[in-house]
């Protein structure tokens, strides 16, 4: 489907909540795939389908480039590159985590262990971190490692025949997450960074640089949003579900969500000290073991803003981050 000049969407399945990923095919030179899906048989059949259907084959693939590192957006690439010659592209903060051959659940890697221990300090109950996707060994059949052979950064210009697609860094969801920007033609493409009806959980994130701290990820999401706005942007190109017209509310609306669930954390603070697991407990009593991550990192964002504005204090006690509000939130 052609959803704006020359770019067409070719959704392919996962089996994940967020559903089928969207795949952009750039046609213009070079030939560009923005994006993959995972390597499972029934997302391969559907990208060859939909290429066939626009008269290309995955040898045809001149350029691609990588969103960010998480596997529904780059499980199938190296497949794809296999067959041709083409340049990958994506940035730098992305690059090991497409190119481990482990992939999430490397124990050889120290963020591994440390994000380990941060969510066993965080409150959560050890016999959870089994249940955490990312250290699943069936994540490692989801995607095979791709090699990035250009490194783009924020500012840089990719340059085809008919247009220019600026790249915009944007941490937050994933620390090096890029979203593509066609000033001319008011287009962007936004990997997760913007959906329609889900707003994008920022994951807790530990550098691969062990001297580095861990990443705010929810205040650096929110940041993003605000630099987004500044964009003239008729058209979002989203990585799952439904295309947005109207960017700026729904920058808005997701702004307005945080905001509320970081006073619903202040208020459950307002007593005994409480781990962020318990924070996640409160936010989501029904969350199923197998989103605990996605909850944690919700959780952690809002404790990592609270504690920024003096809202909150944190303490470590017997071997646990422990909570405890200080003073009202800012607005």
């Amino acid at each position: 489907m052609e959803v704006a000049k020359h770019i067409h969407q070719i959704p392919t399945p996962t089996p994940f909540y967020v559903g089928a990923i969207n795949t952009y095919l750039i046609e213009d030179e070079p030939l560009t795939l923005v994006d993959s899906g995972l390597k499972t048989e029934e997302a391969e059949e559907a990208l060859r389908a939909g290429l066939k259907e626009l008269g290309f084959a995955f040898s045809d693939i001149e350029q691609i480039i990588i969103t960010h590192s998480h596997l529904d957006h780059y499980g199938l690439m190296a497949t794809i590159a296999s067959e041709g010659n083409p340049r990958v592209c994506a940035h730098p903060l992305e690059v090991f985590d497409l190119q481990n051959p482990r992939g999430y659940a490397n124990e050889d890697d120290e963020r591994y262990h440390r994000t380990e221990r941060f969510l066993l300090k965080s409150g959560l109950p050890k016999e959870l971190l089994e249940n955490i996707l990312m250290r699943h060994p069936i994540f490692e059949q989801l995607r095979d490692p791709i090699t990035v052979t250009q490194m783009v950064n924020d500012g840089d210009v990719i340059r085809l025949k008919h247009r220019e697609l600026r790249v915009v860094h944007c941490p937050g969801h994933s620390p090096g997450l890029i979203n593509l920007y066609d000033s001319a033609a008011r287009v962007l493409l936004s990997g997760d960074n913007l959906l329609k009806h889900i707003s994008p959980v920022p994951l807790i994130n530990f550098p691969k640089d062990s001297s580095q701290p861990r990443a705010h990820s929810l205040a650096d999401y929110l940041a993003t949003l605000r630099r987004l706005k500044t964009l003239d942007v008729d058209i979002v190109l989203t990585g799952h579900g439904e295309i947005i017209h109207d960017m700026n509310e729904i920058i808005d609306s997701i702004v307005v969500h945080h905001e509320v669930r970081k006073r619903k954390v202040h208020r459950f603070l307002d007593g005994s000290p409480k781990t962020a697991y318990d924070v996640c407990s409160h936010l989501f009593p029904k969350i199923e073991a197998y989103h605990i991550y996605l909850g944690m990192s919700e959780a952690v964002g809002h404790l990592d803003i609270l504690q920024t504005e003096g809202a909150v204090e944190m303490e470590e006690r017997n071997g646990k981050f422990l909570y405890h509000s200080k003073g009202a939130p800012r607005h």
